[in-house]
């Protein structure tokens, strides 16, 4: 059951923007830019897992994070984000070490509301996120690692505000966005099983459960400004991530912060016919 409203909710996210974009093919429209950022995040990370340690790992951590947003129509824009997360953790006696490392991916439809205040607009929708992860512990007995594996719908919300600064009138966009997951599944062993149980003797019960806010909580803020710097436009900005969940008698707690540098573009993409037929560029390849 729990697979199969996976599976729906997913293919459900897959085919509203097709359905968004079908709306608006029969209209000719000025042509719809993408907005591009690529950030390198750096900053402390706080992990706790009860299947590991009763004590929490702190350390650094160092990631970096793709993101692109663009217009469906007058009043929807889409956003998938790419992270990968790297982190080296002790515990606070400095008797052991480890590592962990996440992949994530979400995708987020947000409809767009404009305000009476110039340069301010605003962005509510939901998102999915799709999640991968492990963290190690050099000195853990029976169970030196953990897996983390997690799918989820939940809300997303943005402010972004552009703004002339200076004399020079230098443009600057400051965006803070919010994703907070509501629903989905996750994968968790019972207290103390290993991995050999699940995965070799077939010991599956229970180890995939529903998440919600009553047994799992996450929460990503993240504050940004884009600032012209010679021929580039820098992205700077400062991130903080939330998460803890119990379930199976494994409690899990992670905190990260961190600072991010990147850069950002905005660009016009064409594709299949449209690249070889548009006049409207130059191409070095075509």
């Amino acid at each position: 059951m729990i697979r199969r409203s996976l599976f729906l909710l997913t293919l459900f996210i897959i085919l509203l923007p097709l359905t968004l974009r079908a709306q608006t093919d029969s209209v000719v429209q000025a042509p719809r830019s993408v907005n591009e950022g690529t950030m390198v995040s750096l900053g402390s990370r706080y992990i706790k897992n009860t299947y590991l340690s009763d004590v929490g790992y702190d350390g650094v951590g160092i990631g970096v994070i793709n993101e692109r947003m663009r217009i469906i129509n007058d009043r929807w824009s889409r956003q998938r984000t790419f992270r990968i997360d790297l982190a080296s953790i002790r515990n606070p006696a400095g008797t052991s070490s480890g590592y962990a490392a996440f992949i994530d991916y979400s995708y987020s439809l947000h409809r767009r509301l404009e305000t009476s205040v110039d340069g301010l607009r605003l962005l509510v929708g939901g998102t999915g996120r799709y999640l991968l992860g492990t963290a190690y512990r050099s000195q853990g007995g029976n169970n030196p690692a953990v897996l983390h594996v997690e799918g989820d719908l939940g809300l997303s919300a943005a402010i972004l505000y552009g703004f002339d600064l200076g004399r020079r009138r230098y443009p600057v966009t400051i965006r803070w966005q919010a994703n907070l997951p509501l629903v989905g599944v996750f994968f968790s062993p019972h207290y103390g099983q290993s991995y050999y149980e699940i995965f070799t003797l077939g010991h599956r019960a229970g180890i995939v459960r529903l998440g919600s806010l009553h047994n799992r909580f996450a929460l990503r803020s993240m504050l940004t400004a884009d600032v012209p710097v010679g021929p580039w436009t820098m992205r700077i900005g400062y991130e903080v991530d939330v998460y803890q969940s119990h379930a199976n008698g494994i409690r899990t707690h992670y905190f990260g912060n961190s600072i991010l540098l990147g850069v950002a573009k905005e660009f016009i993409p064409f594709s299949g016919k449209h690249v070889r037929h548009n006049k409207a560029f130059r191409s070095a390849y075509y």
